[in-house]
């Protein structure tokens, strides 16, 4: 427990190293490449989400295989990919970006099929009516379609993102100093440490995680894309619970035996 206790009470090197005398490592690391790749990815997974509902098959084939190949792929073989693969064809690259652009080559692919999971979501009737007020398909994707798929993607975003958060913990396997890293290192240099300094992992992914859940519940919420209250059954689960059977009852149901 004391153990425990030391490296609890070291928290701002799990959280941000040795920084600003040294480079930014830790948890936070771990936030910076999950925010970077999410938001690439996000880009790029609108093209290709959008790509995979073309009526035009020059578009959506490429654009289905894309995503095919790749959320087929294992993210740690895509990570070797990029560190192994870039130098051979001359491309140096610091360990940060190139763990950046495999991470959102990776969530371009998920966020693809949410975005195409929300458009579809979106009536047809929807698209229709746009279109017969003179807008050209691509305003009435952009102006009435994807605002409305968007608060419907966006609990998928938030679950991916925990998950893709939960990811970068990987990427340690190519030498960045994430907080995985960190707990290794700490791990190594004092073995009999090891079970506090990987409870300490947990507790900061898990803090991280549930603080993003909790944000965003309280965005959709803000948005009316849910609305809790609505949902409560009018007689709670609790109000149909047996109560427990009396003695005298228990008694009667035994002799009846």
């Amino acid at each position: 427990m004391e153990f425990l206790t030391e490296q609890l009470a070291n928290w701002k090197f799990y959280l941000i190293g040795a920084y600003p005398e040294g480079p930014l490592t830790g948890l936070t690391l771990n936030i910076v490449l999950a925010v970077l790749s999410i938001t690439i990815g996000l880009f790029f997974g609108i093209i290709f989400g959008v790509g995979r509902t073309s009526c035009r098959s020059y578009l959506r084939h490429p654009c289905g295989l894309y995503v095919d190949v790749i959320r087929s792929t294992p993210l740690l073989l895509i990570i070797f990919w990029f560190y192994f693969f870039l130098p051979v064809v001359g491309a140096k690259m610091p360990l940060f970006w190139c763990a950046v652009i495999s991470l959102s080559v990776y969530a371009s692919a998920y966020q693809a099929e949410i975005v195409r999971a929300g458009i579809l979501s979106v009536p047809l009737g929807q698209m229709e009516a746009a279109l017969s007020t003179g807008m050209t398909r691509y305003q009435a994707m952009k102006l009435v379609i994807l605002p409305q798929a968007f608060k419907k993607m966006l609990p998928s975003f938030v679950s991916f993102f925990n998950s893709l958060f939960k990811s970068t913990s990987i990427v340690y396997i190519v030498g960045i100093i994430d907080l995985t890293r960190t707990g290794i290192i700490i791990s190594q240099r004092q073995p009999n440490r090891i079970y506090a300094a990987y409870i300490c992992m947990a507790l900061g992914f898990w803090i991280s995680c549930y603080l993003l859940s909790f944000a965003s519940q309280l965005l959709e919420k803000r948005l009316g894309i849910l609305d809790y209250e609505s949902y409560k059954p009018e007689i709670c689960r609790q109000d149909l619970v047996l109560l427990p059977l009396p003695k005298t009852v228990k008694r009667f149901l035994v002799t009846q035996k």
